[in-house]
């Protein structure tokens, strides 16, 4: 309830500045660097073929801000689990909750019909967006159980969403919105991840300097996916020492 009023609250504090903040959105939009995706669907293999880890979701699993593959997200994270999965990554750029499975499903006969393990990387678009809490929740919820049923996941990482109120490709007056959509996201997730045995919300906190993004301010650089690479393997690992 008390999330659903702050997006009400949200909504209201927003109508008054919104004709301001779409000619900032489409201007920027209009002069943003545009930089390629490095990791649209990407297939790292292992050594151990019968364990598999699954990558989903917006720009950062696209590899955006990336200057090659080998800088990208799930390249960092093969080579920091020690290349001990196979791994599958499909990523797409402006990527919501809601779009989760048909993205997994277009490319559902190249994979392997089980994984072990999934991070799911979303949350920036749907904060760009001002997805409502309720439909953001029901979205992952949706997609959680059909890993889970379907797929035979038996762990699921979801990083911090994106810092959006530190991006410094975005004017200060979008940010405060952005940040206040951000927050409300965060606490469904935190939500999300006490109902869900099998869900795993990472929201480290951390600082994001300015090296940690890419030339266009809004993607991170090859330091920024080195980074949460880094720190979300080293979740993966210790829970997976927990459960043995």
């Amino acid at each position: 309830m008390r999330n659903r009023f702050s997006y009400f609250l949200e909504l209201v504090v927003l109508v008054p500045v919104f004709p301001i903040l779409y000619i900032i959105g489409t201007k920027l939009k209009n002069n943003l660097v545009k930089l390629p995706p490095r990791s649209e669907f990407l297939k790292l293999e292992s050594s151990n073929p019968g364990s598999c880890l699954l990558i989903i979701g917006e720009s950062t699993a696209a590899g955006v801000g990336a200057t090659s593959t080998e800088r990208t997200f799930a390249s960092h994270i093969f080579k920091n689990l020690k290349e001990q999965f196979t791994i599958i990554n499909i990523g797409e750029n402006g990527l919501k909750a809601e779009n989760l499975q048909s993205l997994f499903r277009k490319s559902e006969n190249e994979m392997p019909r089980n994984f072990s393990k999934t991070i799911i990387l979303i949350g920036a678009n749907d904060c760009f967006r001002f997805t409502p809490p309720g439909k953001f929740r029901t979205e992952i919820e949706s997609f959680i159980h059909y890993l889970v049923l379907e797929i035979n996941v038996e762990k699921i990482t979801i990083p911090l969403i994106p810092p959006v109120q530190m991006f410094p490709g975005i004017p200060k007056i979008m940010r405060f919105f952005l940040g206040w959509q951000r927050g409300i996201l965060t606490r469904e997730l935190e939500k999300l991840e006490k109902k869900l045995p099998h869900l795993s919300f990472e929201n480290h906190g951390g600082k994001f300097a300015g090296e940690f993004f890419s030339e266009d301010g809004i993607h991170p650089s090859d330091m920024g996916y080195e980074q949460i690479a880094a720190f979300i393997a080293t979740t993966i690992e210790v829970k997976s020492d927990q459960i043995h």
